[in-house]
């Protein structure tokens, strides 16, 4: 008899609707749940990955343009004793810094804390064409420190310096 009770009781609650204090309690209660855990399903890591390659490719656009423009060569230095930093300089010993147009300083592209950039030339350059100088195609690995399996690649063209 109880349970029929219980039942009927339920059935006509529904039929009668919610109040809005039950159903703002039932939003937050939901909203805390979502907050606690939905950074456990999604990381940001291939976020920090992929926008730091995408500004290194920006980085490397702007070394080639900068060489049309100017008519000089342009040389991104990347070295393995600072793997998160990669200069422009108008040469290979970076007496020359190429000017930031945001800072007005030296132009440095610091990748993310989680993020190495590793490279298979690191004196590439471009010429006064936009072409890839020396004449060897090069590739830009970006990998997160977390998590190896992350990893983007930039592709420098030889003949043709283009960035893919």
């Amino acid at each position: 008899m109880y349970i029929i009770l219980a039942r009927f009781s339920l059935v006509t609650k529904i039929m009668r609707g919610f109040t809005l204090v039950e159903l703002v309690v039932v939003i937050a209660v939901m909203g805390v749940l979502i907050a606690v855990a939905a950074p456990r399903f999604a990381s940001g890591d291939i976020f920090e990955t992929r926008g730091d390659a995408g500004l290194l490719s920006s980085t490397l656009r702007y070394a080639q343009k900068t060489a049309i423009a100017q008519r000089k060569n342009v040389f991104v230095l990347h070295t393995d004793a600072t793997p998160d930093v990669v200069r422009l300089c108008f040469d290979a010993a970076c007496n020359q810094p190429v000017i930031s147009p945001e800072t007005a300083g030296a132009y440095v592209f610091t990748s993310s804390k989680n993020v190495d950039v590793v490279s298979l030339n690191a004196g590439l350059g471009f010429d006064g064409l936009g072409r890839a100088v020396p004449d060897v195609g090069t590739r830009y690995t970006v990998t997160n420190r977390k998590n190896n399996a992350q990893i983007v690649t930039i592709d420098v063209e030889q003949n043709t310096g283009y960035i893919h």
